[in-house]
């Protein structure tokens, strides 16, 4: 077979269009994806954007952990109330089967924040932590203010 017809074939690839992924920690943002490769950054726009992209979904992981937690706490005494043991049983059955998708998401969500963290950038595990604590701070007490008195006397 002659390949003699492919040497004036151009098989140079634009490489400003590529995303790194860095194996080690890195303060460099410039043509990074973050978990996706539609999610690619290119500009400093784009760099602010996926910073505030990252805190508001680490914010919004917080809210969802307080949100189950609520929820949990709502439905788990209803279940223990129940006299009857079939009655029981078929919340017992509703009510796991609700809450293990709860936890699903909750597993998925903590992964994909996980994902975000292992680009090994300075900047994006900065987001998730400020995300974390932003969340945590208004909605880590799950309600309860006096959750803070309490660790304020413990330490």
């Amino acid at each position: 077979m002659d390949h003699s017809a492919h040497g004036a074939m151009d098989h140079d690839m634009p490489m400003h269009d590529m995303c790194k992924m860095n194996m080690i920690f890195t303060w460099e943002w410039e043509n990074t994806c973050v978990v996706y490769k539609w999610w690619h950054v290119k500009t400093v726009q784009g760099f602010v954007g996926t910073l505030v992209a990252i805190v508001l979904l680490s914010m919004l992981y917080e809210f969802a952990r307080s949100w189950i937690s609520r929820w949990k706490a709502r439905w788990t005494p209803t279940l223990s109330a129940q006299n009857t043991p079939i009655l029981a049983g078929r919340a017992s059955k509703s009510l796991k089967i609700k809450l293990a998708s709860l936890y699903a998401f909750q597993v998925g969500y903590s992964f994909m924040l996980m994902l975000v963290f292992m680009t090994y950038n300075g900047w994006y595990m900065l987001a998730v932590v400020i995300g974390a604590a932003l969340g945590f701070y208004f909605w880590g007490t799950n309600g309860n203010r006096n959750q803070w008195f309490v660790i304020e006397k413990i330490i």
